[in-house]
């Protein structure tokens, strides 16, 4: 009886961890358009933005994101699927398996994920969308093409404006050590240390 007392309780404090948000900053982030304060509580709804040599990390409940300089991006709520909408820049993220449904978007793309780690970046200039499935599925849409996805260690392509894809073999803007920093934000490790 003990025991079970015990783990219960283990339980409890993992669970309460992962429903309390952390936030961690370098730089200027707007919220809304405010600058991010000591007291600001990061929600679905909000807009992001990251100002130059910036950086933030934060976790809404299980999941986790990492954005850098440079970079706008929205979390929404829409018909039960959260969706992470990067407008500009780049975001990390990582989602944690049988969480409910979620989304990754950019303005030419849209990807359906569950339990996994991804990486997209948007350049406004030239309207193409950079996407790095870090390891787990994901369904990718454009206006063209509708692809599975899969990675145990990065699967990356470029998404031309018009909807095109073209496979891509280097990493850019974001690294393993990023994934392992951000997974461990949220008590986990990624899939490809699971090994």
């Amino acid at each position: 009886m003990k025991k079970i007392f015990i783990i219960s309780v283990i339980i409890s404090l993992f669970t309460s961890l992962l429903a309390s948000q952390n936030i961690n900053t370098k730089g200027d982030v707007l919220i809304n358009g405010k600058k991010l304060t000591k007291s600001t509580v990061i929600k679905i709804g909000d807009f992001i933005e990251t100002k130059k040599n910036s950086k933030i990390k934060f976790n809404i409940g299980p999941n986790a994101f990492l954005a850098k300089g440079k970079s706008k991006f929205k979390l929404e709520d829409s018909k039960g699927v959260k969706t992470l909408n990067v407008l500009a820049g780049g975001v990390l993220a990582v989602f944690k398996k049988g969480d409910g449904k979620h989304a990754v978007k950019t303005p030419n793309m849209t990807a359906g994920i569950r339990g996994t780690g991804v990486y997209l970046t948007h350049d406004e200039h030239d309207n193409k969308s950079y996407f790095c499935t870090c390891y787990g599925k994901t369904h990718l849409h454009t206006q063209k093409e509708e692809l599975e996805l899969e990675a145990t260690h990065h699967n990356m392509l470029w998404v031309k404006e018009d909807g095109s894809t073209k496979p891509e073999m280097k990493m850019m803007g974001h690294s393993d050590e990023d994934l392992r920093e951000l997974e461990a934000f949220v008590g986990r490790i990624p899939e490809f240390d699971m090994k």
